[in-house]
């Protein structure tokens, strides 16, 4: 049996889609399953065994072309569409495989006979399965938005079985950063930190509030993190790449700055504490055995987005940013 799943979005988006393959491989091992993904996500793809083969997708004329060659050539059973872009579309639709099968996933804040018209009509022209979820209907009657099973359903509509229980673990064996004393807490650095509801002068009191636990706070940072992030930057020392196997000292509050991908996957799986606002450290800690807090935007459908993007099989605590406690809930989250 020869599967493929596109997925050519977000690093926590694959992430969220790990749990199919592994449920697929443990009814079958012998599936091929192969993955069509992003530059965004390609590394986590690298680091999970249960992949076949991986095709990185160039969001070009002539990388479409090639991703749509490689596919017909491989001639599939099954090809399941994940992604939510037009390109992801009509890389399926001319993908040679038996079966296609589409997930559309209709508007969280929009309601009208237009949301996602063109792809609902290509779905169900060229698919041989097309599944359409309406969030906001769903979430209404109480029932689960969650990423993951919205995407397992799509593949026992095709009467494949898997495992709905999967776990993902230990796919970042990488080895840990040793801090010479001291629990380690990290804290990522998003712009969705700062808002209307916690400015970043409360941010600097609420480092130096948990500094006062005796532990030892790494900030690690994003493309955003400089947009919002001044006093901080300021403030605290910067470490780079190069510097993290000089990491000493107890107490201290250290600003841990644009690490690539297995430095930061590093510092993760070394931390016994993980706050971060929703975004991509979020997952990449849930497959760690940090204890994990997440921060929903309040603003932003917070209960919807926590419904929809849950770190998979993982005990958590989650905090909304319009929190009045919200310091004294991180606090006692580490205490």
């Amino acid at each position: 049996m020869k599967i493929c799943i596109v997925r050519t979005d977000k690093m926590g988006d694959m992430i969220l889609t790990l749990p199919i393959i592994q449920g697929l491989k443990e009814v079958n091992e012998a599936y091929q399953i192969d993955v069509v993904c992003s530059s965004k996500n390609q590394k986590v793809c690298n680091k999970y065994k249960n992949i076949n083969s991986i095709f990185l997708l160039q969001n070009n004329f002539f990388g479409i072309f090639k991703t749509i060659t490689t596919l017909r050539k491989n001639k599939y059973d099954y090809i399941f569409t994940f992604s939510p872009g037009i390109v992801s579309i009509l890389i399926s639709i001319f993908s040679n495989s038996k079966i296609k099968s589409l997930l559309i996933l209709k508007s969280r804040y929009k309601n009208n006979y237009k949301n996602k018209l063109i792809k609902r009509i290509f779905g169900k022209i060229f698919f041989n399965q097309c599944v359409i979820i309406d969030r906001r209907l769903r979430y209404s009657q109480n029932n689960s938005i969650h990423q993951t099973k919205i995407m397992m359903e799509l593949v026992t509509k095709n009467g494949l079985d898997l495992n709905d229980e999967a776990e993902i673990k230990n796919i970042f064996d990488l080895d840990k950063i040793n801090f010479s004393s001291g629990k380690l807490c990290l804290i990522h650095l998003s712009s969705k930190w700062i808002n209307k509801y916690f400015s970043e002068h409360q941010f600097i009191n609420l480092l130096e509030n948990l500094k006062k636990l005796n532990i030892n706070i790494l900030m690690t940072t994003d493309s955003t993190s400089q947009d919002v992030f001044f006093e901080i930057f300021e403030k605290y020392a910067i470490v780079t790449n190069d510097d993290l196997k000089n990491l000493n000292g107890i107490n201290k509050i250290l600003i841990l700055d644009q690490l690539d991908f297995n430095n930061w996957i590093s510092i993760i799986n070394s931390s016994s504490y993980v706050i971060t606002p929703e975004c991509g450290c979020t997952h990449i800690a849930s497959l760690s055995e940090a204890k994990l807090c997440v921060i929903y935007d309040s603003d932003n459908a917070p209960n919807m987005i926590a419904n929809e993007y849950a770190p998979w099989k993982k005990n958590y605590t989650k905090i909304f940013s319009n929190n009045q406690n919200l310091e004294k809930e991180l606090i006692l989250f580490i205490n």
